[in-house]
């Protein structure tokens, strides 16, 4: 809500491992609209759209346009319920999981730097501020963190740390 200060960033109702970020285009997340989708995956609004100022090379989304989304078994398995995960849309079902990938990748290349590139942010809202939990640790990288800034808020529930994004 506009004007609103410490509201908490997630639904507990929601499960974290369905939040998906998708590299290679650039977005920005209007935390103000309502949910599209309710915790089970289910169409509850429609017209809904959080996702806003979709871009791909710095110009805005062509709808007709088509893409190849790498993800993990669960996914394209149909996990989380999204609409438009069905078996004749899968390109390709590699032997390996995404972690036995990586697991190689970084063996033969020795030493990976991975960092964000900010591809996608909050949309502004005025006066508004969020929290959210996660771990103790998440303090020595809140600071890098680009495109948002994030501050401590106190302890969390179980051993976590609370922090604060302005919107």
């Amino acid at each position: 809500e506009p004007g609103k200060a410490d509201q908490p960033l997630i639904s507990p109702d929601f499960p974290s491992y369905n939040f998906d970020v998708i590299d290679g285009i650039t977005y920005e997340i209007d935390l103000t609209q309502p949910s599209k989708f309710d915790p089970k995956g289910e169409l509850v609004n429609p017209e809904a759209s959080r996702i806003v100022n979709l871009a791909f090379n710095g110009a805005p989304l062509d709808p007709d346009q088509t893409f190849v989304v790498a993800t993990n078994n669960y996914r394209a398995g149909g996990g989380g319920n999204f609409p438009g995960i069905t078996d004749d849309v899968v390109v390709f079902v590699g032997p390996d999981t995404n972690r036995d990938v990586l697991v190689r990748y970084i063996v033969d290349q020795g030493t990976i730097n991975p960092s964000a590139d900010a591809n996608w942010t909050f949309r502004p809202v005025t006066g508004a501020t969020v929290l959210f939990e996660t771990g103790p640790g998440g303090a020595e990288h809140a600071a890098s963190v680009k495109g948002v800034r994030i501050e401590p808020a106190g302890d969390g529930a179980d051993g976590f740390a609370q922090y604060r994004i302005t919107l």
